[in-house]
Parts: C-alpha cells; structure tokens; sequence
C-alpha cells in the first residue's frame, strides 16, 4: 500500500500553529505529518495516530451495506472476545473500543455500551479491494488539515470539541456524539470549531491499489468554515 512520505511538505497534515517544539535536525514530531503516525509512535496527545489498519477484501455497494459500530468494553479481553470479522479493538480516549464494520442493526455480545452507529458508507457500485485505516485525531482550537482527498468513503465520530469540514459542496459541521460520512474522492479541509480541543475517531475505506490519503492542489478552499 502506498502513502506519501512523511516528510511531504505539501501534506502537513497541521496546517497553521505547530502542534509541537522543534526537535533534532528538524524532525517532525510523530502525529503532526503526513501520513499520520502508527499509535505506537505517539509522543504527545495533540496529533493525527493510525490505531488500526485492517484488509476488508472485495465489497461493493448494497452487499451488504454497511454501518460504523463504536462499541465501548470495560477491558480489553471482553473487547477481544466479541471481535468479529470486521472489526478493530482499539485503546483510545480512556476507554476500550470495538470498532465494527456490520449491518445497521447489529450489536455485539458481551456487556458493550453501544456509543454510536456511523453510516452507511456510501461503496462503489463495481467491487473494490478495500482496506480500513482507522485514526484518532486531537485537535486544538487553531490547527487544521491540509486539502486532501480519499479514494473511498470518509466517516468521522466526534467524541468532544466541534469541527467544519469544507468540500466544493459546502460546509459540514458536527459537534461531539455525532457521526458523519463523506462519499470518496471529495476534496476537503478540516478545521476544528469553537474554543475546545476536538477528539475525534476518523475511518477511512480506500482502495488498497492507491495512497489512503492524497493532496489536493486543484482546488482552493474558501474559508467557509471561518466565517
């Protein structure tokens, strides 16, 4: 699977205020670049960190459709033991998460708290071999994104703070308990909102033949979600 590399200027994935003080040669903090760090890097809680990464296969639209579950145990071992086939146990935000990809209307077993169901996700009608990339993100009130795209469908859970997107189609906002999607290929910047710091929990279904996420230079954001 290709990413961009780390270092990619153009990808900073923290647009504005540094989330971090400059270290060695100029190294980037792990979390405040492009493609964001693996969870086992994180070094300090502003930042972008890959919690799970899993291989889906073929899918398609409608077969089945396909729903976010976010799941909450009250340890690891009960997280694990109801894990199904779609699905990411993930330490995160002081709790313990199960993250499933299932129909609308399942649940799992074992003594969850269902926090919320995120969907659907809006697949391509011809089968694509997917993968899911799931990330956490803590955002303060100044920091952004960069302008970028997904060659799948995007879904976000906001745990506490607000955020905007902006797309071509306009703003979205959501503020935390709720849960969002965006079709693939849909250019975006994302700024948190109000005085708070965001946390939020992001998948990304993508293709596994292209980067999982890719700048944007075709398009100028218009700074919608600042006014």
């Amino acid at each position: 699977m290709r990413t961009p590399p780390r270092g990619l200027l153009a990808a900073l994935l923290l647009a504005g205020t540094s989330l971090s003080t400059p270290t060695v040669a100029d190294e980037p903090i792990p979390g405040t670049t492009i493609p964001c760090a693996p969870i086992t890097e994180k070094r300090q809680d502003l930042g972008c960190y890959v919690v799970d990464r899993q291989m889906l296969g073929a899918l398609r639209e409608g077969a089945p459709t396909l729903f976010w579950h976010l799941d909450v145990f009250p340890s690891r071992a009960a997280a694990e033991t109801a894990r199904g086939r779609f699905a990411a146990v993930v330490d995160a935000f002081d709790r313990m998460w199960l993250f499933t990809l299932a129909p609308r209307d399942w649940r799992p077993e074992g003594t969850a708290q269902h926090v919320a169901t995120v969907g659907p996700l809006p697949l391509e009608r011809e089968s694509v071999e997917y993968a899911a990339m799931y990330l956490a993100t803590t955002f303060g009130p100044s920091h952004s994104s960069f302008v970028h795209v997904h060659p799948g469908p995007e879904a976000w859970f906001i745990v506490s703070g607000e955020h905007c997107l902006e797309t071509p189609q306009g703003p979205i906002r959501g503020r935390a308990g709720d849960g969002q999607v965006v079709r693939g290929n849909l250019p975006m910047i994302v700024h948190p909102a109000g005085s708070g710091v965001r946390r939020v929990f992001t998948l990304v279904l993508h293709d596994t033949m292209k980067p999982a996420t890719i700048p944007v230079t075709n398009w100028t954001p218009q700074g919608l979600c600042r006014s």
